[in-house]
């Protein structure tokens, strides 16, 4: 697999982002504070980019680049009828349809992102605040994404 850059790996992802689900704002790459999100603007999708990268090598002279950025999701459950853990719950249901295994990604077992990359995952703990007392529902995902 020949080294793929990161700009390219982050914008397949954020084409997977814009296909998973109806948003009104996003997939962005710029991060923003839910405050600075209007009701009207939301569902919104950002992907943030800062934080930890890893460089893994083995035996060979090719590192493996491990990107880990984290997907904002920012939803709104204002109105006292919804339910924030329900709208919460939808979209991780669409993102888990995302990165579910198709095509040729079945064979390897892994989520290449069209073969641009060795694994795309959601991996670890999701941050999941459903907005009961102001209206503000916010889903923190933390994605894995390993580079040749």
């Amino acid at each position: 697999m020949p080294m793929t850059s990161r700009e390219n790996a982050l914008e397949a992802l954020a084409t997977l982002l814009a296909s998973s689900y109806d948003w009104r704002m996003g997939p962005s790459r710029r991060l923003k504070l839910w405050t600075d999100v209007s009701m009207a603007n939301r569902p919104a999708c950002f992907i943030f980019e800062g934080g930890f990268e890893t460089y893994s090598w083995s035996e060979g002279a090719i590192a493996k680049r491990v990107l880990e950025p984290k997907i904002f999701i920012y939803l709104n459950a204002k109105d006292p009828n919804v339910n924030g853990a329900s709208l919460l719950n939808k979209v991780m249901d669409a993102l888990d349809a995302a990165f579910a295994l198709s095509g040729d990604d079945l064979l390897t077992g892994r989520k290449t992102l069209g073969g641009l990359v060795s694994h795309c995952r959601i991996d670890g703990k999701l941050m999941k605040d459903p907005g009961d007392l102001d209206g503000d529902a916010v889903l923190i995902i933390p994605v894995k994404m390993i580079l040749p």
